[in-house]
């Protein structure tokens, strides 16, 4: 039966966790990659779609997919 709460409908909204781009420097034989996040900490997460060099999509530390290589810039106010 589903829910009438508004609020527990208005959680299944919401994606489980939080999503990412990071660029990946290598695939590992282990079914992992090693990658470097925006603010420069490597990572290691699960999953191997993603080629070296290229940029993916992370949700939680699981690789979803290839993120397009678009340019980012950070302006402070």
């Amino acid at each position: 039966m589903a829910t009438v709460n508004p609020w527990s409908r208005f959680k299944q909204l919401l994606p489980r966790a939080a999503r990412y781009i990071v660029t990946i420097q290598s695939v590992q034989t282990d079914g992992t990659s090693l990658a470097t996040r925006r603010d420069g900490e490597v990572v290691r997460l699960k999953g191997t779609p993603v080629e070296a060099g290229k940029k993916a999509w992370v949700e939680g530390q699981q690789i979803i997919g290839e993120a397009p290589d678009l340019p980012s810039a950070t302006q402070y106010v």
